[in-house]
């Protein structure tokens, strides 16, 4: 990696005392939950350059939406190929999980989509696919680790107050000498902080930012997205999105709100507005 001890010095400085109760150097994995975002890249940047932490016992866990053995419909068509970059250039090995079934059938079973309540993408497509693959492990001491930020949203900024660390329950099982907790390294990260690591890492963003022009790597379709992003991504794969309307007709649920009022997403794609368009200059200067 380029300019490697500007890298090493700056994930030093982002690198926080870790939780008093947590023993780092205890647990034989270190599992990265890992997107391809801009957030899991720097989770696993300040783990091996800020901690320095042993690359020998990290993994980049990702968590496949679509299921497995499915064609990619809400995770973007790049990421595969841009995950197995990321391994070569972080130099530590990528796991790829999923679920039997992937979120469009969740959806169609549910007869709604998920929102920001009941976000069971995340429960039933990463969470506990994770849960269910480290059980299948056996025993051992893992760490879970997610690249939750503060400055993302109030939500997040509220429960990343109360607990940033904890055991994983779901997947803990001490009568079988399996311990499990979850941490977030990179809560207290700013966006700007985020995209400098990767710049001094010599690492390409994912093709989600600088080809479809959104600011989450997460669904293709995320619940998240604003209207221009859910409008750039509409024209970007038309075919997909005519499906989702298809589907939002056929179930009678809209999967967008605004001001607790249902809008579809035709009509929400209206709201596009280009002084609403994001500016995603990809490499900001650090504010200190």
């Amino acid at each position: 990696m380029k300019n490697n001890k500007e890298l090493m010095e700056f994930a030093e400085t982002l690198a926080i005392p870790l939780p008093g109760e947590m023993d780092i150097n205890s647990y034989e994995f270190l599992d990265i939950n890992f997107s391809g975002g801009k957030d899991s890249i720097a989770m696993a940047l300040i783990l091996l350059h800020g901690y320095k932490l042993p690359r020998e016992k990290m993994r980049l866990i990702h968590m496949r939406i679509d299921g497995s053995n499915q064609e990619a419909y809400f995770d973007y068509p790049e990421t595969d190929e841009y995950l197995k970059y990321c391994s070569e250039k972080l130099g530590i090995k990528l796991i790829t999980i999923a679920s039997e079934k992937g979120l469009k059938e969740r959806i169609e079973e549910r007869g709604k989509w998920p929102a920001p309540a009941q976000q069971f993408c995340t429960s039933y497509q990463k969470r506990d696919c994770y849960a269910k693959w480290v059980r299948s492990r056996g025993p051992g001491k893992y760490l879970c680790l997610s690249g939750e930020r503060s400055q993302e949203s109030s939500r997040r900024a509220s429960n990343l107050s109360v607990s940033n660390f904890r055991v994983y329950k779901a997947a803990n099982a001490p009568t079988k000498k399996r311990f499990v907790d979850w941490y977030r390294p990179i809560h207290h990260l700013h966006v700007d902080e985020v995209w400098k690591l990767l710049k001094l890492a010599d690492i390409e963003p994912h093709p989600c930012y600088t080809k479809y022009n959104v600011s989450r790597c997460s669904c293709k379709f995320c619940i998240f997205l604003s209207p221009t992003e859910m409008n750039n991504i509409a024209k970007a794969f038309p075919e997909d999105f005519q499906e989702l309307v298809e589907m939002e007709k056929r179930l009678g649920h809209t999967m967008k709100y605004i001001k607790g009022q249902s809008v579809s997403l035709v009509d929400f794609i209206q709201r596009d507005k280009s002084e609403d368009q994001l500016s995603l200059d990809m490499f900001l200067p650090c504010k200190w």
